[in-house]
């Protein structure tokens, strides 16, 4: 699924043919879905990044000393769930299976990113540590587009009261009642609700914010570790074209 393929830049999520994104060992050679997507693309598997994830809040400013890790060659991007870069031709990549992908991208200052936000990161520090880190490199919130990728949607992330208590700590009263609600004795998580919160704090505008209707877990085509898929991930992709 292309989310958007304009002059700039190119983004899309798939579930590759067989779901399988990540190597058994540092030195095998690389899955069968990462070549397809090197040839959609027309890059070389040296120009795509993916992170060793963690559903933390670190993120990684890369470059092309970067590419290949975590396709052809062991990764020095351990427990990082973000990716920002200024160059073209790199492949910014994240695996997921319900959380949701979060595309960045500053055309006037030609900088994008890719996050991958469970409900750890979206109750932490992720989106204000990727929005921080294209500041590095010269972007402003104002002009930064967000897009949110398909992802479990409110009607099926149901999750214990704990969860609402990690929240707590974070956003007021008023954003836990938009975030969560309750159907009978059960209660949900709206992870598209909580990341808007903090993208606009951030002050990301809301008219740049676009977010995937696409359930991963009701929807078809796509994998869902709540649905029941183990071993098995989607995949969130980004490049700056050349």
């Amino acid at each position: 699924m292309k989310l958007f393929d304009d002059a700039s830049v190119v983004g899309g999520f798939t579930a590759g043919g067989s779901g399988i994104w990540t190597r058994t060992e540092p030195t095998a050679p690389p899955t069968r879905d990462y070549t397809a997507l090197s040839e959609e693309l027309a890059v070389p598997l040296t120009s795509i990044v993916r992170p060793y994830q963690a559903n933390g809040q670190l993120v990684a400013i890369v470059g092309t000393e970067h590419g290949g890790m975590g396709v052809l060659r062991d990764n020095v991007l351990k427990k990082t769930d973000g990716l920002i870069t200024s160059e073209s031709g790199l492949v910014l990549s994240i695996i997921a299976a319900d959380c949701v992908p979060i595309y960045l991208a500053e055309r006037e200052s030609g900088v994008i990113g890719l996050l991958h936000c469970g409900r750890q990161s979206a109750a932490g520090e992720l989106i204000h540590n990727g929005i921080a880190r294209m500041a590095e490199l010269g972007t402003v919130p104002e002009k930064t587009e967000l897009t949110l990728g398909p992802h479990i949607c409110r009607a099926c992330y149901e999750v214990g009261a704990e969860v609402r208590d990690d929240f707590a700590r974070s956003f007021t009263a008023e954003e836990l009642e938009r975030i969560f609600h309750r159907a009978g004795e059960r209660l949900y998580l709206n992870m598209a609700e909580a990341i808007t919160i903090k993208a606009l704090r951030e002050g990301i505008s809301r008219d740049n914010i676009h977010i995937s209707s696409v359930c991963t877990c009701h929807g078809s085509g796509f994998y869902s570790y709540r649905r029941g898929d183990r071993g098995l991930q989607n995949l969130a992709y980004l490049m700056k074209k050349r």
